[in-house]
């Protein structure tokens, strides 16, 4: 086995838009399902938390989207792991549709004890079980080191719900999207962006009130997720066509 794992994903209605073309949430969501099943194979997927008492946490996605499949189409999807040290691992995905490479991803891990959240370290043993891989697919890092520019006015609040969150009583990494989406500008509502950057903070937990703000630089679209005191940023989500 040489480290790649590999899955068919079947393209479903609520990963369409009103085009019945697959969405940015659409492609996260299999990428965060093949991330899953890809950890369940070698024993530290979500229904394994409780036996190891560790979990992986999400620290960024990054998505580029060359074409959009439609709805019911069958995707495969390639993954592996990329460890570079003993605290974070980059995760690599290829997205096909009849044998065309149609979108690539990185995410980037921490390995945390499930109940603290304190950092756990990564074993010789683990590296060895993931069978890591030295490919990246972007040539560059994703500059995660973000701050809230001045004299950006608020654009969307938001009140967390039951409904946002997930096993771990967190808000789902997809919901982020979900704000961020809410927050842009109704004049480019409808437009189609190729390049997607999720970065990740701080947890959002039930009944906290997000506030987000929203800036236009260097042709990116970019959306600044808050606290509504404005002292913890949770997280950043960067738009672009190219």
């Amino acid at each position: 086995m040489d480290g790649i794992f590999k899955c068919r994903e079947k393209v479903t209605v609520l990963d369409v838009g009103q085009n019945y073309k697959i969405t940015d949430k659409g492609y996260i969501r299999i990428l965060q399902e093949t991330a899953n099943l890809a950890s369940s194979q070698v024993g530290h997927g979500i229904a394994d938390i409780e036996r190891t008492g560790t979990t992986w946490v999400i620290l960024y996605w990054r998505l580029k989207v060359y074409k959009r499949a439609g709805y019911n189409d069958t995707l495969e999807v390639k993954t592996w792991a990329n460890f570079y040290n003993k605290i974070y691992s980059l995760r690599e995905f290829e997205v096909y549709c009849n044998s065309e490479l149609i979108a690539k991803a990185s995410s980037k891990w921490v390995f945390v004890d499930a109940k603290n959240h304190m950092i756990h370290k990564i074993t010789d043993d683990m590296i060895k079980i993931y069978k890591p891989l030295e490919r990246r697919l972007f040539d560059t890092e994703l500059n995660e080191r973000v701050k809230l520019p001045e004299n950006l006015e608020e654009t969307y609040t938001y009140t967390i719900m039951k409904r946002d969150l997930d096993a771990n009583h967190h808000v789902n990494n997809l919901c982020f999207l979900d704000i961020a989406i809410e927050s842009l500008p109704e004049t480019i509502m409808d437009k189609e962006f190729n390049n997607i950057s999720i970065i990740y903070k701080k947890e959002m937990l039930y009944k906290d009130m997000i506030s987000c703000y929203y800036e236009f630089k260097d042709e990116k679209h970019i959306v600044y997720m808050y606290n509504k005191e404005k002292n913890i940023l949770n997280g950043v989500v960067i738009f672009s066509k190219e």
